[in-house]
Formats: C-alpha cells, structure tokens, sequence
C-alpha cells in the first residue's frame, strides 16, 4: 500500500463578509486559484446555500482530485475517463493525518462524500459546457425515476456502498462507561465542559464550536434573558450562523434551545473560571476558546471541530479506550433516552430534528431491556390471570 502522492495544495477560507465565507483551492508552486473547482464551490455556497463547511469539505476532496489529474498531465475531461483508476489510488492509500483510520486506506463511508464532491463538480462543468459531452456518459448511467414516473435520473457508474459494515450494522456510540473514563481523562474545565456538553446536549461538534457566550444562558427556571422568552431554566441556543473563522457551522435549520442540565452548568462555570486567565479570551465571543501555545501564540481563537475531534481522540487513548469522535456521545443519548423511554416527539426536539424519524439512527434500545420485555410479554402470556 502506498501514499497518495501529490501537488501542492492549499484550501483556505475566503471571506465575502464577516457572515459570509466559502473555501476554494489554491495549487502550483505559487499557489494560484483553481478557476473552475473556484467556481463550483462558491456556486454551491452562494448559489445552492450549502454550509460554509461542505464548501471546505468538497474543496479538500477536489484539490486532492486536480492534483492527481495534474501530476499525470491529464485534462479534466481525460481524468473523469480514469475515475475508476483514481478511486483504484484512494483505496489503496494510507491515511497519513492524525485521527480515526491513521495509517491504514480509506473504508467505503469514507469514499462516499469523496465521490459525491466529484461527481457534483462534474455535472457542474457539463452544465456550463466545460466538458465534452461524453464524459458524462462515462460517469453516469440513467435509470427509470424512483418516483414510479415516466423520467429518469443520472446515476453513478462508480458507486460504493458506505452503509456499516460491522455485524450490527448500527452506528457506533460510546457507552456511559467510556463517557465517564474522558471525563476523567480530561485535566482541563475547558474539555470536561465540552464533553459533558456533547454527552448531555447531544451537541455535533459544529454547534460546540460555534457556540458564542451570548448563546448560553444559564439563569434559574422562571427567570428570562433580555430578548429570550425561555423560562425552564439554563439553556443553550443553537442559532444557524455564519462567520465561524474555521468554518465551523450548526446543520440545524432554526434556532434551537436545549437545556442545560445542571453538570454541564457546573463545569462551564468551571470554565469560566478558567478562562480568565488565557490572553485575548475575553475578547473573543466564541463559547470555547483555545489555550496559550507552545509557540507563544496567547490563545483565545475559535476551536475548529477537527480540534476538537482530535482531542476526543487524544483523550480516548489517554483513557485506554478505542478511537471515539464526538458524534458517538450524540448516539450514547440516542441510546440512553430509547433506555429511558424517552417520548419520540420529546427527544426529536432534543436533537433538533424537523423529521421525527431523524432520530432513528441514534435511538437504539439496549439488548438488555429488550430480553427483558420479551420476558415480561412471556409472563403475562403465561402467568395466571
């Protein structure tokens, strides 16, 4: 197995306002702008309304693409005709950053988004014409319409199937017992805050990082905030915004109010406290901010959510656990509430789902209580009357 070799390439954050941004791709040797991958990303950003963080996300599966292509002097419409030998290239590729699946090739769920950046970029430059018109019939087939009509839709010749692939076939979450093993772990207020805060708010860790101070309100029941009608208590809300400096971002598409159980109201007084000795800190308007470096850097900058992933992950090892990431505590109170029995509707406003079957991939009922209505149900069935 070897290493994706490459160009050089730079994703970087282009700012179009102080709420608007997007992310593009510079290459070469004196890293110019990549005029149409450019023109893709910012017509998904401005022109479609994606997240500022897919826009980064797409920008590092297409940069990796161009130099592939680039390094083997091919021209897009030629490297679309060898997409099959480039996915070929991803799969037998280390990964060589830090974090889950370091050091070993990419798994199928990985080779999803890859594929699907790829391929919305290529329907882009057929749409505007940059492309001869055989390349998308060398990436797409039609096939009849889902809906049961007289259409058809383009679908992917080069397809892989990124469903689980573990014997339960379920999303992974980490257990109470691996929850409280980082806790402990954690010898900052800073990360035992934002691990109790992803466990018992179910946080994404887009929402943690884009948090601002102004988002947590954390009075006693019956007492409101200026401008907040809320009276249960300590809250949060999870407000869509732009503007995060590492474009972190909330997926939600309204403002959202969890409440914040009295541990999490604790340990971010804890952190309070902790914070007022980092440079600059008070001036940022970021919930959670980053400490003084090893290189002099004061500290006080907006977390990225791979920071944070990272040190979920460091955390995790220091324990002696496997590999976590901050999603699998969302599961572990998927977990909990279907433990709980928990309303539907109740934890759907929890998660901040406008679906209420969003929260099926996160409700599973442990094996444990299932055995135990099968005996109750056997009981009655048999049980004296």
């Amino acid at each position: 197995m070897g290493t994706l070799a490459s160009l050089h390439t730079e994703v970087v954050r282009v700012a179009v306002s102080e709420e608007l941004a997007y992310w593009t791709v510079l290459a070469g040797p004196t890293l110019r702008v990549i005029d149409d991958i450019d023109g893709h990303l910012r017509h998904l950003r401005f022109g479609r309304a994606y997240a500022e963080g897919t826009t980064k996300t797409y920008a590092g599966h297409l940069g990796r693409l161009h130099s592939w292509s680039d390094k083997r002097g091919l021209s897009r419409s030629e490297a679309a005709h060898q997409l099959a030998t480039y996915v070929m290239q991803l799969r037998t590729s280390v990964r060589e950053s830090s974090g889950r699946g370091y050091g070993r090739p990419p798994q199928d769920s990985t080779l999803v988004p890859i594929l699907a950046a790829v391929h919305g970029f290529y329907l882009y430059l057929a749409d505007l014409g940059l492309v001869e018109h055989d390349v998308l019939a060398a990436l797409f087939t039609t096939v009849p319409s889902p809906s049961g009509g007289r259409g058809v839709v383009l679908q992917p010749r080069i397809r892989v199937d990124g469903r689980p692939s573990h014997a339960s076939a379920k999303p992974p979450a980490a257990t109470r017992t691996e929850f409280a093993s980082v806790l402990r772990a954690a010898d900052t207020a800073r990360d035992r805050c934002m691990v109790a805060i992803m466990a018992c708010c179910a946080l994404r860790v887009g929402q943690l990082v884009s948090l601002m101070r102004e988002d947590v309100h954390l009075v006693p029941p019956g007492v409101t905030v200026p401008g907040c009608t809320y009276r249960h208590g300590p809250h949060l809300h999870l407000r869509k915004r732009g503007g995060h400096p590492k474009g972190a971002a909330n997926k939600n598409r309204d403002t959202v109010i969890v409440p914040a159980p009295s541990p999490v109201e604790m340990l971010y007084a804890d952190w309070m406290r902790e914070r007022v000795s980092i440079p600059h800190a008070a001036a940022s308007p970021w919930a959670f901010v980053t400490f003084p470096g090893p290189t002099g850097d004061p500290g006080g900058d907006a977390l990225s959510a791979r920071r944070v992933q990272d040190l979920i992950a460091d955390l995790a090892a220091r324990a002696g656990l496997r590999h976590l990431h901050p999603h699998m505590f969302r599961h572990l109170v998927g977990e909990t509430a279907a433990d709980l029995d928990v309303a539907r509707d109740v934890l759907q406003s929890l998660f901040g789902h406008r679906d209420i079957n969003s929260q099926d991939v996160y409700r599973t009922v442990a094996e444990s209580k299932v055995v135990v209505a099968a005996t109750s149900i056997a009981d009655h069935l048999f049980g004296t009357p």
